[in-house]
């Protein structure tokens, strides 16, 4: 494979990629670092802290997070604390307390099985376990949300919030919960004793503005592309098209935007990225669907997708029913030699939970956003990303 004029290293701009230094999310780590690191110099007789993150899409809660995580994991270490910290996804660990508790499980103490116990037992059994071993815990659940607003029933605040009256009295090992979500506009979802266990403990994430968004992709080009492919005016275009609406301020969208013009100008095998690469790939994509909302898509979920994007394609308007996508849906699982899931409609809905699919009704399903860019352009384009995403399987 012959080596790229464009890209030194394509993974700088992806979207799990977290730099070391994250711009203009210093006031950020230090209220975390306030929070938490006071709770590690008396770890003996801690309880449990309680934090709440909010923010719109793109505005760093979940990289600030994950750096702050290193960060304190260095502070215990330095201290001889045996320290771990959890990071839990509710979009891709699980939407059930069942899988959302055992993949917590797995990720902090492989070891311990849990396929016959119930949700309560096992956060039992990492508490017990915690507890005999002098071991402590700090987890994040990033899309709470989510989670909340797609089973309210299941009561996961009221579990996590209360796990420390296991031992009354006691010190408990998990010194905190980091809660990550949009707004709080799935408080609404809660019971009053669940709230309540919240606290007021809210660190808010503004939306990052033109300036701040091009410092962010400025650290970003330095280590993802060679030097002289991006100059000046490609920064400052993708910054400013990022800071207005309908992006308005997501950082997620302008690493989608530098990193589909690097791949436009590889193709074009020009020798740098120019502002016409950047405007193209603008007018055929939509900003409300980033590249790592396909990735955190499976397999079935994706071709539930493409099927509602083909329909939308052959019918040329912005809505279909859910019996053409179904139809549709079967003839792209033969396509990929795969079997239709019995859980369709569960999975329509929650494409629409995830904000990729706009739900009028029964008979009007279409791609959020979708209106307001040129819809057949960005359909080819979504169904390119689609079909690589499915092809790589």
């Amino acid at each position: 494979m012959s080596k790229s004029l464009i890209f030194k290293d394509r993974s700088k701009l992806s979207p799990y990629f977290i730099p070391e230094k994250l711009p203009h999310r210093d006031t950020q780590i230090k209220r975390l670092m306030s929070i938490y690191g006071e709770t590690i110099d008396s770890i003996g007789s801690t309880y449990p802290r309680v934090t709440q993150i909010l923010g719109n899409t793109g505005s760093g809660k979940t990289s600030t997070v994950m750096r702050f995580g290193e960060l304190i994991t260095r502070k215990t270490r330095k201290e001889n604390i045996d320290f771990s910290f959890a990071y839990v996804n509710c979009k891709v660990d699980g939407t059930t307390r069942y899988v959302l508790y055992g993949n917590l499980l797995k990720k902090v103490v492989p070891a311990l099985a849990t396929r016959s116990l119930s949700p309560e037992e096992m956060l039992h059994q990492l508490a017990d376990y915690l507890k005999r071993e002098i071991k402590f815990l700090l987890i994040a659940f990033d899309e709470i949300d989510y989670f909340i607003k797609m089973n309210p029933k299941e009561h996961i605040i009221y579990d996590l919030t209360r796990m420390s009256e296991m031992y009354p009295g006691q010190s408990f090992p998990i010194i905190g919960l980091i809660f990550i979500s949009r707004s709080l506009d799935w408080h609404q979802k809660l019971e009053p004793g669940e709230k309540s266990t919240l606290g007021i403990g809210v660190i808010e994430f503004p939306n990052y503005t033109s300036s701040q968004i091009r410092d962010i992709l400025e650290l970003r080009a330095k280590d993802a592309f060679w030097p002289g492919v991006v100059d000046d005016d490609v920064l400052n275009l993708i910054s400013d098209i990022t800071a207005k609406p309908p992006v308005n301020g997501d950082a997620r969208v302008g690493l989608d935007l530098l990193f589909y013009s690097g791949n436009l100008a590889e193709n074009q095998s020009a020798k740098r990225i120019l502002p016409d690469h950047v405007r193209k790939v603008f007018s055929e994509t939509n900003p409300t669907i980033r590249t790592e909302d396909l990735v955190n898509l499976d397999e079935n979920s994706r071709m539930i997708l493409l099927a509602l994007v083909r329909n939308l394609q052959l019918s040329g308007s912005a809505y279909v029913g859910l019996r053409d996508i179904r139809e549709s849906y079967n003839l792209v699982c033969e396509e990929f030699d795969a079997n239709p899931v019995g859980d369709f409609e569960e999975r329509v809905q929650d494409l629409v939970f995830r904000g990729i699919v706009d739900m009028k009704s029964l008979t009007e399903l279409g791609v959020s956003g979708a209106s307001s860019v040129d819809i057949d352009k960005f359909l080819s384009s979504l169904t390119d990303r689609l079909r690589q995403g499915l092809d790589e399987k």
